[in-house]
């Protein structure tokens, strides 16, 4: 009998567009900002478990700042 379960790849689209936004009120500088993140890998990976639960990971993190109008263009209107 085997005793290992089998894993399952989970792939995310790539490139997943992941916005941050940080309004005005949150920011140090009283400046709403925006962040486009762009991860290393888009392949999700379990990590060891945390306070019980195992979770996810996609890779590093880079952040690369937008203005609000690139933003809008890439979420196709207002924000």
């Amino acid at each position: 009998m085997n005793r290992f379960k089998q894993r399952s790849t989970i792939l995310l689209p790539t490139p997943l567009v992941w916005i941050e936004h940080r309004p005005e009120e949150s920011t140090t500088g009283g400046e709403e900002t925006f962040d486009l993140v762009a991860f290393s890998s888009y392949k999700v990976e379990e990590r060891a478990p945390y306070l019980g639960e195992t979770r996810a990971w996609i890779g590093d993190a880079t952040w690369k700042p937008l203005n609000r109008a690139t933003v809008e263009t890439l979420v196709g209107g207002k924000v």
